[in-house]
Formats: structure tokens, sequence, C-alpha cells
């Protein structure tokens, strides 16, 4: 299991890369928006993004496949983003592959080393974001008030 940078997950400004189960998830937060999770995979040879979630403070969504259109989280309804792409990857990352066009792909991937390593994705997802941002309890993501 390869890991970018050091041991701790820290905030950084660029990605941490975590590969499980014959994918790389690649974390980063992005300017203002939030924080990211892209999920790559071999196709034909080469690396390719599959999937994104964006875990956005103003406009939560997720892009299966990741050149796809996004598809909104609705907070009232669904809950915490983040905890959604996280059960999302652990219960149905076979399905969301399949899905998004790389049916092919998914008998190379380890999808129970996936779930094993889902609360290192979540960890990294939340040690990507830097001061003035905190997380609140079935909303997620959120801008801290000035003041």
């Amino acid at each position: 299991m390869a890991e970018t940078g050091s041991d701790a997950l820290a905030v950084r400004s660029h990605p941490i890369d975590l590969d499980l189960g014959g994918l790389r998830f690649s974390v980063s937060f992005r300017g203002s928006a939030g924080a990211t999770l892209r999920v790559s995979g071999q196709v034909s040879g080469k690396w390719e993004e599959l999937l994104r979630f964006d875990d956005f403070v103003d406009a939560p969504h997720y892009h299966v496949p990741a050149a796809g259109d996004a598809i909104m989280v609705d907070r009232a309804t669904q809950g915490d983003p983040l905890d959604l792409y996280i059960t999302q990857l652990r219960d149905h990352l076979g399905e969301l592959l399949e899905t998004a066009g790389y049916a092919d792909a998914v008998s190379d991937v380890d999808l129970d080393a996936v779930r094993e390593g889902v609360e290192r994705i979540r960890q990294a997802m939340i040690d990507c974001v830097p001061e003035g941002y905190t997380r609140v309890a079935g909303v997620g993501l959120s801008r801290v008030s000035a003041g």
C-alpha cells in the first residue's frame, strides 16, 4: 500500500494518495470549494480517473464516471456527504465502476482491500481540510464563521 508524504496525513496542498485494492484514491482540498476524492485505476494499461467525489461546502456532489454530470447530494435526505461517499466506496464500489462504464476493471479490483481501507480514505478527507473549515455532524464540511 503506497502513500505519498509522511504517515501522518496532514493538511497539504499536494494530494494525499492511497493505493488500495488496485485503485488509487487521491485526496486534495480545492481552493475554497472543499475536499475532493479522485478514484483512479488502470484502463488499457494507463491510469485514468474513474470516479470523483466532491465534498464541497456549498454544493457537495459526485461523478459516475469522473467526467460525467454531477450527482448532487441532498444533505436533508442523505446526511453528511462524506459519510455517503465512504458508504458508497465500502458497499457499492463495484456497482459504481460498472455504472461508470468500467465493468472490465472491476475484476482487477480487490473490493475487500478497499473496504478494509475506507477509514483511511475518510481520515485523509478530514485531514486535508485547512483551518477555517469544520465538519458539522449530519451536515458535513462548513466554513467557520468569523467573529
